[in-house]
């Protein structure tokens, strides 16, 4: 066996976000005030006035998580009972669920092979006459496709929803993703390229839609004491947009970090039988992850590949393991569902993490012993 073979990182890895002094003297300094919620201090207000500035959008509003914020747009667009939203099968749950909470119904449609985004082709075959909006998803950082996606949207008078939760910074067609859509979702959890902990983001150029978003954030009040719709208390910290301020001005450079560390993946990967995430020529990827796909011949191995990578200390992880609708909590939907392609990308995904925090040599190590385990497989 080869020297590579020998190869072994620490039990437990844990890569966390990217924070120094900064972070540290910005959060401080909120404490030390002791306003720390978004009606005692103006931070939350200058977070979303610099996240909009960034994006190229009108209005941003801050939101509690990623999740609150695709709901947010879904209750002030006024989805409800019986409303159907086209959303792809390969996603995160925290995508689908603000559409049941609504009382609304999923109707999952299929994805891009080459990108795992959503298949323009495949949410026209889904539109129904009881359709109100497409929801589109940046899939691990690399923008859909949304353009043909806005076009669609507009042909049929939907709402064009993207959920960008994993693509803060990444760019289509040479625009920051946040300003093409109807309304675009973000994320700052921990684990994102950018985070305040817990928190999200709406970017949209819609004034109107932009006013209702406040409302429902803030328990539907207009004004005080006057409350003209259902809300929620989605409103973000004056701690958690301290931490936005200082992150958002460090994103470009967390971003070409991510995509440093893809590379370097690419590099120790590139000559072997796998499918390797790219970027189309209008795109450029935020690599939330880095998420490569084994030959089919090895899709009955993955789970035995991937348990032989955590041996060997590589934080891998499968994602997504199954399209979403085969969870339990969609079982009263009508099926059965034609994804195959989803499908397909499920039985075969395997998940290397590429968050800023990673040592380089420490994305050299999983790279090399990512490389020495699926060259045992693929011989």
């Amino acid at each position: 066996m080869g020297k590579d073979s020998r190869l072994m990182l620490p039990e437990g890895l844990h890569f966390g976000p990217l924070f120094d002094q900064e972070e540290v003297q910005m959060v401080s300094q909120v404490i030390k005030s002791g306003r720390l919620t978004q009606f005692s201090s103006d931070l939350v207000r200058k977070f979303e006035e610099a996240f909009a500035d960034y994006v190229g959008a009108s209005a941003a509003i801050a939101v509690n998580s990623g999740t609150a914020s695709l709901h947010t747009v879904l209750t002030a667009a006024g989805i409800g009972s019986g409303d159907e939203v086209i959303v792809p099968a390969f996603t995160f749950i925290g995508t689908v669920g603000p559409i049941m909470q609504q009382q609304a119904i999923p109707v999952f449609a299929d994805i891009e092979p080459e990108t795992f985004c959503l298949a323009v082709e495949d949410a026209a075959r889904k539109i129904t006459l009881r359709t109100k909006a497409i929801m589109a998803v940046d899939m691990f950082g690399h923008p859909a496709d949304l353009d043909p996606l806005r076009e669609l949207a507009a042909e049929h008078d939907l709402l064009f929803i993207e959920d960008a939760c994993q693509a803060h910074g990444a760019r289509y067609k040479d625009m920051r993703l946040g300003n093409v859509a109807d309304a675009a979702c973000f994320s700052f959890y921990e684990s994102k390229n950018m985070t305040t902990g817990e928190g999200g983001m709406v970017t949209t150029s819609d004034r109107q839609l932009a006013e209702i978003c406040r409302a429902v954030r803030h328990q539907g009040e207009d004004t005080w004491g006057i409350i003209k719709r259902l809300g929620y208390n989605y409103r973000m910290t004056s701690l958690q947009a301290a931490l936005g301020l200082v992150q958002l001005r460090k994103l470009d450079g967390f971003n070409e970090m991510r995509r440093h560390r893809a590379a370097i993946y690419t590099e120790a990967l590139s000559d072997l039988d796998l499918q390797l995430p790219g970027e189309k020529p209008n795109a450029w990827s935020a690599f939330h992850v880095y998420s490569f796909l084994l030959p089919k011949r090895l899709a009955s191995q993955r789970d035995e590949i991937v348990a032989q990578l955590k041996e060997r200390g590589v934080p891998v992880g499968i994602a997504y393991p199954r399209p979403l609708y085969a969870s339990p909590v969609f079982e009263h939907l009508k099926g059965p569902f034609h994804c195959p392609v989803t499908e397909d990308v499920c039985a075969r995904v395997v998940t290397l993490p590429t968050r800023q925090s990673i040592p380089v040599d420490v994305a050299e190590t999983i790279g090399a012993i990512t490389r020495d385990v699926l060259r045992e497989y693929l011989r």
